[in-house]
């Protein structure tokens, strides 16, 4: 029988694909579109909602988790259904998430091991998905204004108003050289969370005085878990602008360029700044246009694979990423996906790349071929769908 399933859109990057992979495996999947003016109590859109789930459906789908939706399945007994991409996704701290309605899919592994420990029983591992028949289609010409990189790196560099760290007025001297400490050993390690280890509940309790990190009504206590992502956030920041404008300088002496997609650009730096790649169908192909691919982990996923790794491999790629836990599950370095281990070994694994055509492309070929056969829509979706 066919699954009638709501699917509430944020205008997220990932509808289209999702709602259109749903619909080939046989399910019947209607739009819900409404403001939401808050991820807790929003009168209107709780009541939109429950007038369309009155005519009828198996239940309901979003990207990321919100509690306002699990509340209104939990009162219309429908499961709900959500696969969380983001990180850090603070809504996971709802009092909602115990919802018995809730089956909620998280791809960082470590964040899953947290809440299960909490005794939240209704999550699940499940890795970030692609759709590599329609990344194909896109792939399949790269237009004349499209740059053939040879490093490209397309991301935030969380400067500004995203980089919460950089804005705090005030911090005593030692607390603040302590942090410092954490986070110029964080950017060196890699597969290990300083913040977890270093950042202790006294720590973070004096840090709590000068930053306020409390999410409101309706919420667990979790400000201590926000001071570390708030921290996390800010070595990301460090890192990325310090590898992009190292892997520039060093590719002076061995003639390649990096090319940047962000934001804004790395004044004063060797980083070209190439302005803001549109997602759908500019960013694949500058993935398969480029010859390496550079993948920077946000520091709050702690063990997962980002959905940067997998769009890039879904394009047909070759992708050089950092260390990440959960990669040795699906890949081998060197096979499919390259990853490096230090500063060094990036630095290295570029030029060796950069220099080695044919093994680079069937590295890329290889990577291509897995994400079709282990993180498509249509293999993961199923797999999704069986739990309810």
């Amino acid at each position: 029988m066919e699954k009638r399933i709501l699917y509430y859109t944020w205008n997220e990057n990932s509808c289209e694909d999702c709602v259109t992979s749903l619909r080939a495996l046989g399910a019947k999947v209607r739009l819900f579109e409404h403001r939401l003016s808050s991820y807790v109590t929003d009168g209107d859109f709780s009541e939109a909602l429950k007038k369309e789930l009155q005519k009828g459906y198996d239940l309901i789908f979003t990207f990321n988790f919100f509690p306002i939706i699990s509340d209104m399945a939990e009162e219309m007994g429908l499961p709900y259904v959500f696969w969380v991409y983001d990180s850090p996704h603070h809504t996971l701290e709802s009092e909602s998430l115990k919802n018995s309605c809730n089956k909620g899919f998280l791809f960082d592994r470590a964040l899953l091991d947290r809440y299960n420990s909490e005794g939240i029983s209704n999550l699940f591992h499940m890795p970030l998905p692609c759709n590599t028949d329609r990344l194909n289609k896109v792939t399949s010409r790269i237009p004349s204004d499209i740059i053939h990189s040879d490093i490209s790196f397309i991301g935030s560099l969380y400067t500004g108003q995203k980089d919460l760290y950089s804005r705090v007025s005030f911090l005593p001297d030692e607390l603040r050289g302590y942090l410092s400490g954490i986070m110029q050993a964080q950017k060196l390690i890699y597969g290990l969370d300083l913040p977890d280890e270093l950042m202790t509940d006294d720590i973070c309790e004096t840090m709590s005085r000068y930053v306020k990190a409390d999410l409101g009504p309706g919420f667990n206590n979790c400000r201590y878990n926000i001071l570390r992502d708030i921290v996390r956030t800010h070595v990301t920041a460090m890192e990325r602008k310090e590898l992009l404008i190292l892997l520039a300088e060093f590719g002076k002496m061995y003639d390649y360029s990096v090319d940047l997609y962000s934001e804004q650009p790395l004044k004063g730096t060797s980083v070209n700044y190439r302005g803001i790649a549109e997602n759908s169908t500019q960013m694949p192909q500058i993935f398969a246009a480029s010859k390496i691919n550079l993948n920077l982990t946000l520091r709050s996923i702690k063990s997962g694979i980002p959905l940067r790794v997998i769009d890039i491999l879904g394009s047909g790629g070759f992708c050089m990423t950092n260390y990440q836990a959960e990669l040795p599950e699906y890949f081998e370095c060197g096979q499919d996906i390259v990853w490096f281990e230090s500063r060094e070994d990036l630095l290295e694994k570029a030029v060796y790349y950069l220099n080695n055509d044919e093994e680079r492309s069937q590295i890329a070929y290889r990577g291509h071929e897995l994400a079709a056969k282990i993180f498509d829509y249509k293999v993961l979706l199923p797999r999704i769908l069986a739990q309810i």
